[in-house]
């Protein structure tokens, strides 16, 4: 059997690498989609943004607010009707509108109006504008609450009332009470490469192994399958050399993955034992999963068909194409449903925790359950088929 195992499994490669297109799906086409995702996604995380003002007070606590908005954001100046366009073109990320008599209606302690624009193309932005609105609105309240408890207070002299305003009136001009700080929590900073690596690497490592069991198909319609039978070939054999060639293949489309994100964008993956233990067991259950699904297919093209389906609905749902912390809490659960979304999940704690096995356990454990379980059943369901 072992023979036989070893026989099928090399013309299976020999016939894979001879093919350009499994070359192409194997290590061509991860490395060249996650280079472009991780570029479209990539970058300087910082928050940045650019906002009008029209200031048509030039009041001292209008311009406390804008100044204080220069030490977070780029500002523009401009008028009010270029701050509308600005932000209808977006070219502003948002507009803030200072009416006349602003700042004399703060100091008076009567109310006073910040107009928000917000641009639909950064709503984001849109709402840090909103934000920080309020927030000076808040610190604005705060002190006339306190000038006017101090002119209220019975008993207290002229004098003292006089000083309490101008108190108040010194005090409204100030800056935003906020600050823009940046940080993180965890070990390290998860790098574009370092996530849409392995997240293209297990999304193209199912197309990759599934030819293992499309070939049952091909073979079967072929007529080359009984001619193998007919050689004194056990099925169990066929069947093991099978998926050892896709093994052999899929192992290989990884860790070549992972070399080459290495050496051209300098990505790091984590610990090497850790990276080879989470590559074998998501091959296992990338094997398990297209050969069960592949089995219930009759022809080629429902094999296709079928295994496509299956393999980008576990992509949509295993967070390999958007970042799994951007995704809704409920896509997040639901990814951990999904042996590709525990295995991105495995190699994402790699790198944010700088773990070893230890990090992977319950990845490695999920991932290899799977294997087993859905590759036990496209065993018994393959046999029949080649014995049929």
């Amino acid at each position: 059997m072992l023979r036989t195992a070893l026989l099928v499994a090399g013309k299976d490669l020999r016939q894979r690498l001879r093919d350009r297109s499994a070359l192409v799906i194997a290590f061509v086409a991860p490395f060249v989609l996650a280079s472009i995702i991780g570029l479209a996604f990539g970058g300087d995380y910082a928050f940045k943004a650019t906002y009008a003002v029209a200031d048509a007070d030039k009041g001292p606590v209008a311009t406390g607010f804008s100044d204080g908005l220069r030490d977070l954001v780029t500002v523009r100046q401009v008028d009010a009707g270029e701050a509308r366009a600005l932000v209808d073109r977006g070219d502003a990320d948002a507009a803030f509108l200072l009416p006349a008599g602003f700042s004399a209606s703060v100091q008076r302690g009567g109310a006073a109006t910040i107009t928000v624009l917000e641009s639909g193309e950064n709503p984001i932005a849109g709402q840090v504008a909103r934000s920080l609105a309020q927030a000076y609105a808040a610190e604005l309240a705060a002190t006339q609450l306190a000038v006017r408890t101090a002119l209220d207070t019975a008993g207290q002299p002229p004098p003292a009332a006089a000083e309490a305003r101008r108190l108040g009136e010194g005090a409204a001009p100030g800056r935003l009470p906020v600050r823009l700080a940046e940080g993180q929590v965890g070990g390290r900073t998860i790098e574009a490469a370092n996530y849409f690596g392995p997240s293209m690497a297990i999304f193209f490592l199912f197309f990759t192994v599934s030819f293992g069991a499309r070939s049952i198909l091909a073979e079967r319609r072929q007529g080359t399958m009984w001619r193998l039978l007919a050689s004194a070939a056990s099925p169990g054999g066929v069947l093991a050399g099978k998926a050892l060639a896709a093994f052999v293949l899929g192992t290989a489309s990884v860790l070549v993955m992972w070399l080459a994100t290495t050496l051209v964008f300098g990505a790091d993956w984590g610990d090497p034992v850790a990276v080879v233990a989470l590559t074998i067991s998501s091959v296992l259950s990338a094997i398990g999963v297209t050969a069960l699904v592949i089995t219930l297919a009759r022809t080629d093209e429902q094999a296709e068909g079928y295994s496509s389906l299956v393999v980008f609905t576990l992509a949509l749902l295993g967070g390999n194409f958007v970042y799994l912390a951007q995704l809704p809490e409920l896509l997040q659960r639901v990814s951990l449903l999904t042996p590709n979304g525990w295995a991105l999940r495995g190699f994402v704690d790699l790198v944010a925790d700088g773990g070893g096995l230890a990090t992977v356990a319950a990845p490695v454990a999920v991932t290899l359950g799977v294997g087993l379980v859905t590759g036990g059943l496209a065993l018994y369901r393959a046999r029949r088929m080649v014995a049929a």
